[in-house]
């Protein structure tokens, strides 16, 4: 069902953009207009990198984009009307900068893209005449495109932007719900239904830039996130959970020595069932009063000290997981109500921003932008193609598909070559047929269809760019070498695009794999030094900062590594296990996740007398030696076996509350300090399996060349 949905929605989409780039040739014909292809390739640049969705302020935020480009770039030429030099020096700084932003936008990056694009149009390879008149055309059709493009998804089988962020909620919320009620199945069913709730995920934060015009809709794009993090923290929730393994070691049920478990559970799973379903309806969630949960404490006397760690992270995050369902059924029920929505959001929630800022991939590409504008401006000077500037425009602009992603210039030209043949038997057999408009349109229409139907949506634009090599207009002229010539532009900046994907940053999936597994490393090695620092009382001021970029670059680090796994051709590196290769990075995920969860968890209870009693203790915490063995991570692997933590954890707590009176403390703050202490084992026997799977895996066979 979900593979015909999406087989639908794709067919809908490729109709709705196939019908648009028809309408903008006809009605450019009708009204004598010269320059209609740009319309047209701003509505392929549109519908291959932004969103199925057109709300009229998309519409809008993407015609001040072309507007703010249009102006930059007149502007410069103003400036710089004589200095060739400096004025294209000026302009590849300015179109680098807002093509760096369309990267580190999480949402629809095209109002950056056109805005860039834009910018460049206005330069006339070089002339001075009419520049204004050029500008103002140029501007014209691509709003034109913009306009078009965004009436047309109004009018035809228009998409809801709540209504789609609703249903990538509801699927969200239950791919969570399953995981929750599955956390006792085996390894290979949790990382199944993990890898289910990362792709919903995913999905969800997608729905995120929908929302330009969420005001429209009774919501705003920050509550939006808001419920973005909540879900974030509701999976990791999960994963801390303790498992049935680890319950049914306990020598009576879970209910003998938590009281109001049972009850708890049950608000637990109808908060679930009536979240999953109020995604879909507009009943208010009747929200009842927290269940009291406490250990008690006679009943656990006779459990190991371990046993008792496993009964305090199970109340605390119990106690967590259900607060959070409130809180998500809150905002839900205000989402829901006709009033303008209004729910308290976070402070940490407050920060949750829409741009990675100064992540090294995207400022990398930033870099190989400026390099391939540079290049096809001396292309442009050498060669003079077909097209003129617009290799550069071209070369530059689709540089934000190809650098640093799994779209490969290579497959891009094969794409290309295919709508070359295509477009040039249409050239010779068809378009000298066409006598009537409806004829062309469907000429058009149906080149356009194949081409966003049949193709992946990233790399579409390039077949559908076969188009523009027919230099269709109202006045015909049929001239095979100037056909071919215009080709040439066309391969010329994806070569343009091939070598930089080279050279100088090898994009190599095996080679990004390293240096991401490396980088990994550093983080967790420096977030471990942080959080030793916390431990001794010194992690205020910078360290505190500094341990916010790692945490945050440390869980982008490990996503990257998903993804480069999976596209290592291991045909090539006969000697890597595929399976084993992603298993590794699975356990680099989830001890990113607990050792990012640790440090907030460790700010939180820093203050913990019985954390600072055990702190002073003359003998060294299991705790700390397991941070500092971290902080050597990317040393050599010595000792591949898991020592006996459990043993030594034992000992040692065992000894610590021999010497302490522990029933002068509130339950509260040896249940926190239980946490910890479950926390720490958590990371440890992570970590070490971590380093196990690496140490059995030949990953300097990645650094064997492939021929």
């Amino acid at each position: 069902m979900a593979a015909q949905q999406l087989s639908g929605d794709k067919m809908k989409f490729a109709i709705k953009a196939a019908l648009s780039i028809v309408l903008v040739y006809l009605i450019g014909f009708s009204q004598g207009w010269s320059n209609v292809s740009t319309a047209a390739t701003t509505i392929m640049v549109i519908a291959a990198v932004g969103s199925l969705e057109n709300a009229v302020v998309t519409g809008l935020l993407r015609v001040m984009g072309t507007v703010c480009g249009a102006a930059l770039g007149m502007i410069l030429i103003a400036l710089f009307p004589q200095e060739r030099f400096v004025y294209l020096l000026v302009l590849s700084i300015f179109a680098t900068f807002f093509l760096y932003l369309a990267r580190a936008y999480k949402g629809d990056i095209t109002v950056f893209m056109l805005t860039g694009m834009t910018m460049m149009m206005m330069f006339q390879n070089g002339q001075t005449d009419n520049v204004l008149l050029f500008g103002i055309d140029r501007t014209f059709m691509t709003i034109f495109g913009i306009a078009v493009y965004t009436l047309v998804g109004i009018l035809i089988w228009p998409v809801s932007g709540r209504k789609k962020a609703f249903e990538s909620a509801h699927n969200l919320s239950r791919a969570l719900k399953k995981r929750y009620e599955q956390t006792g199945a085996d390894e290979a069913r949790q990382n199944q239904l993990h890898d289910a709730v990362l792709k919903a995920q995913e999905t969800f934060s997608k729905s995120l830039p929908l929302l330009p015009g969420a005001l429209e809709e009774n919501f705003t794009p920050l509550q939006w996130r808001s419920l973005l993090q909540d879900f974030k923290e509701l999976n990791s929730l999960i994963t801390l959970m303790p498992n049935e393994k680890e319950l049914a070691d306990l020598p009576k049920p879970v209910e003998a020595y938590i009281k109001g478990y049972k009850t708890q559970q049950d608000q637990i799973e109808k908060l679930f069932d009536a979240i999953v379903r109020g995604w879909h309806n507009t009943d208010q969630i009747i929200i009842k009063a927290q269940q009291e949960l406490a250990v008690d404490l006679e009943a656990a006397f006779p459990l190991s000290q371990l046993q008792r760690t496993t009964l305090a992270t199970l109340v605390l995050e119990t106690k967590k997981l259900h607060s959070l369902l409130l809180g998500i059924a809150n905002k839900l029920n205000a989402l829901h109500r006709d009033e303008p929505t209004r729910f308290k959001i976070e402070k940490n929630q407050m920060s949750a921003h829409a741009f990675e800022w100064f992540d090294r991939e995207h400022l990398k590409s930033a870099l190989l932008t400026f390099l391939i504008f540079w290049c096809a401006v001396a292309v442009w000077i050498m060669f003079n193609p077909p097209g003129g500037f617009m290799v550069v425009v071209l070369a530059t602009s689709l540089s934000v598909i190809t650098t640093f992603t799994t779209i490969k210039p290579s497959l891009l030209i094969m794409v290309f070559t295919v709508s070359f043949l295509f477009a040039t038997a249409a050239y010779i057999g068809v378009l000298p047929h066409l006598s009537h408009p409806l004829e062309l349109a469907l000429f058009l229409f149906i080149y356009s269809f194949l081409g966003f139907f049949l193709i992946p949506l990233e790399i579409s634009i390039f077949f559908v760019l076969g188009i523009a090599t027919m230099n269709i207009g109202n006045e015909m002229y049929f001239a095979f070498d100037s056909f071919l010539l215009g080709l040439s532009m066309f391969y010329a900046y994806l070569f343009i695009l091939l070598f930089f994907y080279y050279f100088p940053f090898s994009t190599k999936a095996e080679t990004l794999f390293l240096m991401l597994q490396k980088r990994f490393q550093r983080q967790s090695s420096r977030l471990a030094q942080y959080h030793l620092a916390l431990l001794k009382g010194k992690g205020g001021g910078w360290r505190k900062l500094l341990s916010r970029y790692h945490a945050y670059y440390l869980m982008n680090t490990v996503t990257k590594m998903k993804l480069w796994a999976k596209e290592i051709d291991t045909a090539y590196f006969h000697e890597i296990d595929k399976t084993a290769l992603i298993a590794y990075v699975r356990n680099c995920e989830r001890f990113a996740t607990l050792l990012s969860m640790s440090v907030q968890t460790m700010q939180q209870q820093k203050n913990n007398p019985l954390l600072e009693k055990v702190l002073l203790e003359e003998e060294t915490m299991v705790l700390e030696s397991m941070l500092r063995q971290i902080t050597c991570f990317s040393s050599p692997i010595i000792n591949h076996k898991t020592p006996d933590l459990s043993k030594a954890l034992e000992n040692q707590l065992a000894s610590f509350f021999q010497k302490e009176e522990v029933k002068r403390y509130k339950s509260g703050t040896i249940i926190s300090f239980y946490e910890i202490i479950s926390l720490y084992e958590h990371i440890w026997r992570s970590f070490f399996s971590c380093r196990s799977r690496l140490s059995s895996l030949p990953l300097v066979s990645l650094k064997e060349s492939r021929f």
